[in-house]
C-alpha cells in the first residue's frame, strides 16, 4: 500500500514539473539534444542516408513530446528528412517533408522564436528544384530558382553555418541546372553539347562561385558536392570549346580538392568518392578531348586519384582490364551500387553502358544493363533521362530477342522522350519570355537616361500646375460646401413642411373639437408642444450656423435621472422604470438626452397599461459601445409601420388604437438624426432600430460609443 501512494506522489510531483516549469535549464538541455539529433543527420546525409532519417525522426519525436514551439529544430528535422528521402530516391516521401517546411515556415508569426525560418523554407524550395531537375521538369525548376534571386534572402549573408549551406546548395542546384539539365549532356560521355546561351550562363555562375567560396563555410560533405558541380562545369566548357586545357586544368583542381578531402580518414565518403571516377570516366571516354592532353596536365591529380582507389581496387582487381575509361566506369558504378541511391544506380549504368557501346564492348554492355534490369530499388519516373536512355541502349544492342520486349521499352522511351521534349520546350519558352523581360528592362533604362533632362522640365511645370490645381480645388470646395448647405436648408424646410402637414395639422384640428374631454385635450396640448420642441431641435441642429456638437464623456445614470424627471405619464397604469448603469457615454450630453426623452416619450405615449423599461449595458459584439434599450408593453407595431418609422417622407401610425387622435414621426426622425450626428462624431458604428409586435409591444435600440475604457459586467438582472 505504501509503495503505490509513494508511486502516486511521484507520478504527480513529475506531472506538475512537466506542466508548470518554464523554460530554462531544462529546455536548454532539450534542444540540446535535439540539435544533436540533426546534427548526426546533417552528417550523415550523404553516406547513411537510412541512419540520417533515422535520427531526424528521433529530433521530431522528442520536438513532439517535450519541446512543441522550437521551431528551428522541427524545420532543421524536415529539411533532414527531405534530404534522406531525396538521396533514397523517395520522391514522394521528400516531396512531403518539403511541404511541411514550407506550410510552417510560411505561418509562423513575424515575432517568433524561429530565428532560421527564413533560411530553411529557402534550402526547402532548392530540395524542390532538385526534385524538378530529376523529373526534367526544366522550366518549374528555373522559375523557382529565379524567384529564389529575386527575393535577395542569400544577400543578407549572415554568419550562420546554415545561410552558407543554403549557399552553397543554390551553387550546385544551379551548376547542376546548367550542366546536366539544359542541354543534351545527359549521362553520356559521348553528348557534350552546349549551347552559347548556356556556356555563357556556366562562365559568369563559375566566376561568382569563385568570389563568393572563400567565405562559404558549412561542412567537407558540402564543399565535395561543390567542387564535383563546378568539376563537371568546367568539364563541360572544356569540351564544348575543344578540348581547352586551361578550362579542363580547372575540371581537376576541383577534384583534387575533393580527393585531399577525401584522404582524411574521418572525412572518406563512398558517394563522393564514386562521383570522382565517374567524372574522371567521362573526360576519358569524351572525344572531344584529346588524351595526351590531360594526362600531360593532370598527371600529379591522376596519381592522387590512383593512390585512393588503389586500396579499393588493387591491381589484379577485376575491375582494372587495362582499358583506362571502361576501368572508370567500372569502379565508378561498383562504389555507386554501394550507395543507397537508385537514382545514381540508373545514371551509372547507363552512363557505362553507353560508353560500351561506343568502344563495341557488347559483353559489358549487357552486363550493365543486366545489373540494372536486375535492381529492384529504381521504377519507372524515377529519372526520365536516364530511363529513355536505357531503353534506347536495350533497343539498339539487340539486348532481347524478345518481340514484346522490344515493343514495350520502345513505347516508353517514346513517351519519355515526348515528356523530355515537352519539358524541354516549356523551357526554352521561359527563357525567352525573360530574355525579352531583360531587353525590355534595357531599353526602359535607356529611355528613362535620355528623358531626364525633360522630366526637369516637367517637374517645373508640374509644381506650377499642382499649385494652380490646389488653388482651384479649393474653390470648387467652398462652391461645393456652400451648395451642400443650401441643399440642407431647403431639406430642412421640407421636413419641417411635412412634419406641420402630418403632425400639427391634425392636433390643431383636435382642439377645434368643443367635445373633447380635458384629459384628451391636456394630452394633445402636451403633444403639440412636444412636436414643437422636436421642431426647435432639428431646426437648431441641422442649419450651418446652428448648435454645434459637444463631445464629452457623460454619466448615462444622470442622463437617465434628468429625462426621468421630464417625462410625463399620462396614464398612471404604467410605470416608468430606469435600470441603474455605472456606463460613461462618449456624445453630446443634450443630444443623448433629448434622443432618450422622445425615445421615452414615445414609449409613455403608446403604452396604456404595463410598463416602460430603461437600461443600457456594454454592446457585445463590440465593448466600445454602449446598448441602451427603451422597451415598453404597448399596443407595438406592424412590419410596414417598422420600415417607415425613421422616414420624414412618411405618415405613420404606430397606435392601432381607433380611438387614438394623434399623428407620431417626427421625434423619431430626430432621433435618427442624433443618431447620425453621433456616429460622424464619434465612433463609427452608432445607430438605431426597432422591434416590435402588435399588441406585446416595442422596443427601441441605440448603440452609442463609450466614454471610457474599463470592462464592465452585465447588470445583475440581466444575469
Amino acid at each position: 500500500m505504501k509503495k503505490i501512494v509513494l508511486l502516486s506522489l511521484l507520478l504527480v510531483l513529475l506531472y506538475g514539473c512537466r506542466e508548470g516549469h518554464r523554460p530554462g535549464q531544462l529546455d536548454l538541455g532539450l534542444r540540446a539534444h535535439v540539435d544533436n539529433y540533426n546534427k548526426a543527420a546533417f552528417i550523415n546525409r550523404y553516406d547513411d542516408p537510412s541512419c540520417a532519417i533515422h535520427e531526424a525522426h528521433c529530433a521530431l519525436a522528442l520536438l513532439h513530446d517535450s519541446l512543441p514551439t522550437y521551431h528551428d529544430g522541427r524545420l532543421r528535422a524536415y529539411n533532414n528528412l527531405a534530404f534522406g528521402y531525396y538521396m533514397l530516391a523517395q520522391h514522394d516521401s521528400a516531396q512531403v517533408y518539403i511541404d511541411s517546411v514550407l506550410y510552417l515556415a510560411s505561418r509562423l508569426p513575424v515575432k517568433t522564436h524561429a530565428q532560421n525560418a527564413e533560411v530553411e523554407q529557402l534550402i526547402a524550395q532548392l530540395m524542390q528544384i532538385r526534385l524538378l531537375q530529376r523529373s526534367c521538369r526544366i522550366a518549374e525548376s528555373y522559375q523557382l530558382l529565379y524567384d529564389i534571386e529575386q527575393s535577395q534572402v542569400l544577400s543578407l549573408q549572415p554568419s550562420n553555418y546554415l545561410y552558407a549551406y543554403a549557399q552553397m546548395e543554390y551553387f550546385i542546384t544551379s551548376l547542376t541546372l546548367n550542366y546536366h539539365y539544359r542541354n543534351s549532356a545527359l549521362a553520356s560521355s559521348s553528348s557534350t553539347l552546349l549551347t552559347p546561351s548556356t556556356q555563357q550562363a556556366m562562365k559568369q555562375l563559375l566566376a561568382k562561385v569563385e568570389q563568393s567560396r572563400p567565405h562559404l563555410k558549412c561542412d567537407y560533405a558540402e564543399d565535395m558536392a561543390l567542387n564535383y558541380a563546378m568539376a563537371h562545369c568546367y568539364y563541360r566548357l572544356a569540351s564544348a570549346s575543344g578540348g581547352d586545357p586551361t578550362i579542363l586544368a580547372k575540371s581537376y583542381d576541383n577534384l583534387a580538392r575533393t580527393l585531399r578531402i577525401l584522404a582524411k580518414p574521418d572525412h572518406f565518403s563512398i558517394y563522393h568518392l564514386a562521383n570522382v571516377f565517374q567524372l574522371q570516366a567521362f573526360i576519358v571516354a569524351d572525344t572531344d578531348i584529346a588524351p595526351q592532353m590531360y594526362y600531360d596536365r593532370c598527371h600529379d591529380r591522376l596519381l592522387l586519384l590512383d593512390s585512393l582507389s588503389r586500396p579499393l581496387y588493387p591491381p589484379d582487381s577485376m575491375y582494372l582490364q587495362g582499358e583506362y575509361g571502361l576501368d572508370m566506369f567500372r569502379i565508378s558504378t561498383d562504389l555507386f551500387f554501394r550507395t543507397s541511391d537508385p537514382y545514381q544506380h540508373l545514371g551509372a549504368v547507363v552512363a557505362a553502358a553507353e560508353y560500351c557501346l561506343r568502344i563495341n564492348d557488347l559483353d559489358e554492355a549487357r552486363r550493365y544493363y543486366t545489373m540494372i534490369l536486375e535492381d529492384d530499388s529504381w521504377n519507372d519516373g524515377i529519372a526520365p533521362k536516364f530511363e529513355s536512355m536505357l531503353y534506347d541502349g536495350l533497343i539498339r544492342m539487340g539486348y532481347s530477342d524478345n518481340q514484346q520486349d522490344n515493343i514495350r521499352w520502345y513505347e516508353r522511351e517514346i513517351d519519355l522522350l515526348g515528356f523530355i521534349r515537352e519539358n524541354e520546350s516549356a523551357d526554352v519558352m521561359l527563357q525567352d519570355r525573360l530574355d525579352r523581360a531583360e531587353n525590355r528592362n534595357r531599353y526602359y533604362v535607356m529611355a528613362i537616361i535620355i528623358t531626364v533632362p525633360f522630366l526637369l522640365i516637367l517637374s517645373v511645370l508640374v509644381v506650377l500646375l499642382v499649385n494652380r490645381s490646389r488653388r482651384l480645388r479649393d474653390e470648387k470646395t467652398a462652391l461645393q460646401e456652400a451648395k451642400r448647405q443650401d441643399i440642407e436648408r431647403i431639406a430642412n424646410v421640407e421636413t419641417c413642411l411635412s412634419v406641420l402637414r402630418h403632425d400639427v395639422n391634425p392636433f390643431l384640428s383636435y382642439l377645434q373639437n368643443k367635445k373633447l374631454s380635458p384629459a384628451m385635450r391636456q394630452e394633445v396640448l402636451d403633444q403639440l408642444l412636444r412636436t414643437f420642441s422636436n421642431i426647435k431641435n432639428w431646426t437648431n441642429l441641422s442649419i450651418p450656423s446652428g448648435k454645434q456638437f459637444q463631445s464629452s464623456a457623460f454619466s448615462l445614470d444622470e442622463v437617465f435621472e434628468n429625462v426621468g424627471a421630464s417625462c410625463v405619464r399620462l396614464d398612471h397604469d404604467v410605470d416608468l422604470i430606469f435600470y441603474p448603469s455605472n456606463l460613461y457615454i462618449l456624445g453630446d450630453r443634450q443630444l443623448t438626452e433629448i434622443l432618450l426623452r422622445n425615445l421615452v416619450n414615445n414609449a409613455l405615449q403608446h403604452t396604456r397599461q404595463g410598463k416602460v423599461t430603461v437600461f443600457a449595458e456594454a454592446y457585445d459584439a463590440d465593448p466600445r459601445f454602449v446598448h441602451i434599450e427603451v422597451a415598453d408593453t404597448g399596443s407595438g407595431m406592424d412590419e410596414e409601420t417598422l420600415e417607415n418609422l425613421f422616414r420624414p417622407d412618411k405618415k405613420v401610425n404606430a397606435d392601432p388604437d381607433p380611438q387614438a387622435s394623434h399623428g407620431t414621426g417626427f421625434g423619431l426622425i430626430l432621433c435618427k438624426y442624433i443618431i447620425k450626428r453621433h456616429d460622424d462624431n464619434t465612433l463609427r458604428g452608432c445607430r438605431i432600430w426597432a422591434e416590435s409586435q402588435p399588441g406585446v409591444g416595442s422596443t427601441f435600440h441605440c448603440i452609442l460609443a463609450r466614454g471610457d475604457n474599463k470592462q464592465q459586467s452585465p447588470p445583475a438582472w440581466r444575469k
